[in-house]
Parts: C-alpha cells; sequence; structure tokens
C-alpha cells in the first residue's frame, strides 16, 4: 500500500513537472507574437526622440505599421514620415521580446531611378538589434550599441503610440 501511495505521488509529480514546462514553453514562444502584436497594422507612433550617446537628432515624425504582422510568414513593415521625406523598414522582436531588430534593406532594383531621402539613409544608419528597454502598450524604448553607423554608441529610440 506505501508502495502504491508513492507511485501515485511520483506520478502526481511528474505530471506537475510536465505541465510546468509546458506552461512556460507555450509563454515563452508567444512572447515575440504578442510583443509584436502591439505593433499591429494601422497603428500610428510617433518618433518622440532619436539620441545618439545622450544627444537628440532632432528627427521625428510617424512610424505606421504597414503589413500585418504574422511573425512566422512575414517580416513587418514600417512606413517612416516626416514633413518632408519617408521610407519603409522591415523590424521584429526576437529573443521572447528582448531584442527589436531594425533592417532598413531596398534592392538595387527599387532603387533605379529613385532619389533616396534623409529617411532612407537614417534608417540605413540605424540598422541594427537594439534592446527593448520599454514595451507598453502606449510607449516603446528601444536601445542599441550594435548599428550600423553607431557601433559602440547608444542610440535610443523613443516611440508612443497616437
Amino acid at each position: 500500500m506505501v508502495k502504491n501511495i508513492k507511485k501515485i505521488e511520483m506520478k502526481t509529480k511528474f505530471i506537475i513537472v510536465i505541465i510546468a514546462i509546458l506552461s512556460i514553453t507555450i509563454t515563452a514562444c508567444n512572447k515575440e507574437k504578442r510583443y509584436s502584436k502591439r505593433l499591429i497594422k494601422g497603428q500610428v507612433w510617433n518618433v518622440k526622440n532619436i539620441t545618439i550617446d545622450d544627444s537628440s537628432l532632432n528627427v521625428f515624425g510617424q512610424w505606421l505599421v504597414v503589413q500585418d504582422v504574422n511573425i512566422y510568414e512575414t517580416v513587418p513593415r514600417v512606413s517612416w514620415t516626416t514633413d518632408t521625406s519617408g521610407t519603409i523598414f522591415e523590424w521584429q522582436f526576437q529573443q521572447q521580446g528582448d531584442i527589436f531588430q531594425l533592417n532598413y534593406n531596398h534592392d538595387i532594383l527599387e532603387c533605379d531611378n529613385l532619389t533616396l531621402s534623409n529617411l532612407d539613409y537614417l534608417s540605413y544608419d540605424l540598422t541594427g538589434t537594439y534592446d527593448v528597454e520599454k514595451h507598453g502598450r502606449k510607449e516603446m524604448k528601444f536601445t542599441s550599441t550594435q548599428t550600423i553607423k553607431y557601433p559602440n554608441q547608444k542610440v535610443e529610440i523613443l516611440i508612443e503610440r497616437l
């Protein structure tokens, strides 16, 4: 009888451990998707500030998510516009939402007979891997020391949802 009780206790512990592992796995796998859904198609985010080593670039404008967020099938895109120019870049949350990847990438054929704007150049310069410092419904903050133009300098992007 004691052996049966111990077997039941072992099975119960085993089931609890399996449920805990599955819960953690499911939660961890969905963080990137959950974070990505905060930047869904049609939402507009104001660029509040972009700084390089605490010095503002004085570039603002708005980010409009122009492609549906399905992180497993497509790479999401943002249209960044100011009063004088505009560009499109790709983005993605990675490593369970702890990393934000900004990527400006245009095919040479897309650039034929096309004048690149200041935002095109800036988006290229800011391409890199960012730590997610703040990820709220209304405000997000990304920092990096791994951008194309500013390696080993602290780049900070602060956006706020309209």
